[in-house]
């Protein structure tokens, strides 16, 4: 009976090696497009519960100007208003948080991966910011992101 050479298993080992780099590359870019579709979801729901709040008090929540990371203990402005109101049962967090719980983590920092609530002019206006790890949502490209 005759075995395998050692050549013969050594190509077969590489030929396994690249399969598996292949499809592990494949699953990590396929988790990142992930993330960025849950990150719109999320920056929706919460674009909806401050439309809801504004219906109802006739401004957005105003915390003072400042920037405050959502899911963080300075969101305590934010959290307290919609949830409050009715608007939303608990606001959602980037799927990666990273944030490191205060302003700089709203900072266009690409190791942050945090969403930011920001009110002007007394609660008038808003500004959402969130990071992408992709391009692949439509009109959008990767890194920092105002809404």
């Amino acid at each position: 009976a005759r075995g395998f050479t050692i050549i013969e298993l050594l190509v077969v080992a590489v030929i396994i090696a690249m399969i598996a780099s292949a499809m592990f590359t494949y699953l990590q870019s396929a988790r990142s497009r992930s993330r960025d579709a849950r990150r719109e979801q999320d920056i929706k729901q919460i674009k909806t519960a401050l439309d809801l709040y504004a219906t109802t008090y006739r401004r957005f929540p105003d915390c003072g100007g400042s920037a405050v990371v959502i899911g963080s203990s300075s969101d305590a402005c934010l959290s307290s208003a919609l949830i409050g109101a009715g608007a939303i049962s608990g606001l959602p967090v980037d799927p990666l948080g990273r944030a490191n719980g205060d302003i700089t983590g709203c900072s266009a920092n690409p190791a942050q991966f945090t969403y930011c609530y920001t009110s002007f002019e007394g609660g008038r206006s808003y500004r959402l910011n969130y990071q992408l790890e992709t391009d692949t949502i439509p009109g959008k490209s990767k890194g920092w992101q105002s809404s």
